[in-house]
């Protein structure tokens, strides 16, 4: 019987991996591997790159959880430790233990992870999420992996003692620090379906974690201990367990990407003094959440050096910048003149709605980007905006003077209602022509009051035509969405997107709709499919 040479096998599963990131379902290449010995090793590598423990329903009374044989933990390259928040809960406990009554949770079986972890060679990203203090374990064999560079910790208590003396040769590039229980709504669009349920906000060691003054002190551990400023490339970490003063207090020499979450952080040191620290860093996100009580994070104090002798001129650095509404931002676009991509965004604490910019906000933002480029023309390229107004196209006119190399724009009504129009789809058209790099735009135009349910659906009928029009007026574009209010549940609802790809013919074209898609926090440029594991 001949044997299957590898190069076609090779192409084989190759071609199948092109079409399963298209359609992002693994059956073809589960089908593919299953044909002969030759492609199931092929097709391996492609199958387990990315895998989660622990599996709720493959366990035995012998051996209890089941994990990964060993012959399969080479291909692992990113890992996730996800253990069920509702274990601990269960009476008595899933697969761990409590010693007394109100005790802590100690789970079972973690030793066959930390006989594993030592024995991926290829793992190159780590999560972990337990609603249990991590034994020191887990880290101990982490950072026996010298592969290892994503880090990401989320839900998760921490503590000090856990931190062992890391090896030289263990560098992370990217490390993301996520306390308990921080969730946030962004916008009213779709988030997580977690947050919608009453037991997420009541689970004994969210109530118990939460707030935990104790992390602050691990968190800042793991970020200058573990994570080794000089080489970090990526940090994502909370507010609530990482002050400003201690980001200040380091060089981070390769630094190129800061995303803060939590809330506004208080103290004397001011934003300008971490951001000199960082003379590699071309995106920063200030992501918090707003609060009835705080005045607004203050991204800069005013337009003089700092008491460390910081200017303001740091900011020209930046060429990606994203901002929540619970953020200041006067006079900072001033001194962005490099800024590529900007996205302002309406953030606030689960179950709580958010309140989004006004358009006098947006006006001021405007105004001080044409300060900025008073100078230096406009190298903005991406803008996403969230309003709480409805748009209009002496809005859309105002952006595109402002903005005038824009190649994609999304406008997005922080609450989204259908309406009767008094704008008429030319005016919005006329208002994109000077645009003439514009290929992507997501805009919450008004239409008639249609139930998203009616039989024949003219709601999305309306959009589609709009899309054509459009399309047709700004040749340029290549999709096109337009916003709409999609009924979750009786009296539930959350803002989403009807978008169209163009494909254009000559002077024909066609529209060919998108399935839906969301920005998975603290993502912010490239909305993602909806796919299971996001349950949305």
């Amino acid at each position: 019987m001949p044997i299957l040479d590898s190069d076609v096998s090779y192409a084989l599963v190759k071609e199948v991996v092109a079409l399963h990131r298209k359609s992002d379902n693994l059956d073809a290449i589960v089908s593919l591997a299953s044909t002969c010995r030759v492609l199931r090793e092929a097709c391996l590598p492609i199958l387990f790159s990315e895998v989660h423990w622990p599996h709720a329903n493959k366990h035995d009374e012998e051996s209890g959880l089941h994990f990964f044989p060993s012959t399969l933990w080479p291909y692992f390259k990113r890992f996730q430790l996800a253990w069920p928040d509702d274990w601990p809960d269960a009476n008595p406990p899933k697969w761990g233990d409590r010693y007394y009554i109100g005790g802590d949770y100690h789970p079972r079986h973690i030793d066959k992870l930390v006989t594993a972890l030592p024995n991926m060679p290829s793992l190159h990203s780590f999560y972990l999420s337990c609603p249990f203090y991590p034994p020191s374990s887990i880290l101990n064999a982490l950072i026996q992996c010298p592969s290892l560079r994503d880090l990401c910790i989320n839900d998760t208590p921490l503590y000090v003692s856990m931190i062992p003396k890391v090896p030289a040769t263990f560098h992370l590039e990217r490390i993301s620090l996520v306390p308990v229980a921080e969730a946030v709504r962004v916008g009213e669009g779709p988030y997580d379906p977690r947050y919608s349920e009453v037991t997420y906000y009541h689970r004994e060691y969210r109530k118990k974690y939460k707030n935990d003054t104790l992390a602050r002190y691990a968190a800042t551990a793991f970020l200058f201990k573990v994570g080794k400023t000089a080489s970090l490339r990526y940090v994502q970490v909370s507010a609530d367990l990482c002050a400003l003063e201690a980001l200040a207090g380091h060089e981070w020499p390769n630094l190129d990407t800061l995303v803060l979450t939590g809330h506004a952080p208080r103290g004397t040191t001011e934003l300008l003094d971490v951001i000199a620290q960082m003379p590699k860093l071309t995106e920063l996100r200030l992501l918090f959440a707003k609060t009835k009580t705080d005045p607004g994070f203050r991204v800069l104090l005013d337009h003089l050096p700092t008491v460390k002798n910081n200017y303001p001129s740091v900011l020209s650095q930046l060429k990606h910048l994203a901002m929540s509404n619970a953020c200041n931002f006067d006079g900072v676009f001033h001194y962005t003149t490099a800024l590529e991509r900007l996205a302002i965004s309406a953030i606030i604490d689960q179950p709580r709605v958010p309140i989004a910019l006004s358009r006098s906000d947006i006006d001021k933002v405007l105004e001080d980007m044409a300060v900025g480029c008073r100078n230096v023309p406009s190298r903005l390229s991406r803008l996403r905006i969230m309003i709480e107004d409805k748009v209009n196209p002496d809005l859309c006119r105002a952006i595109a003077a402002h903005c005038p190399n824009l190649e994609a724009l999304e406008i997005e009504l922080c609450g989204y209602h259908d309406g009767k129009s008094i704008h008429a789809w030319g005016e919005f058209a006329d208002a994109f022509s000077q645009l003439t790099a514009i290929r992507d735009l997501r805009i919450c135009i008004q239409f008639p009051e249609y139930d998203e349910m009616d039989k024949f659906e003219p709601w999305r009928a309306a959009r589609k035509e709009c899309a054509s029009f459009l399309a047709s007026r700004i040749p340029t574009l290549d999709k096109i969405g337009f916003e709409y209010r999609k009924r979750t549940g009786t009296h539930r609802f959350e803002d989403s997107w009807l978008e169209f790809n163009i494909e254009r013919k000559g002077a024909a074209l066609e529209l060919f709709e998108l399935g839906p898609s969301w920005y998975p926090f603290p993502e912010v440029w490239h909305s993602v499919p909806f796919t299971a594991s996001t349950g949305l």
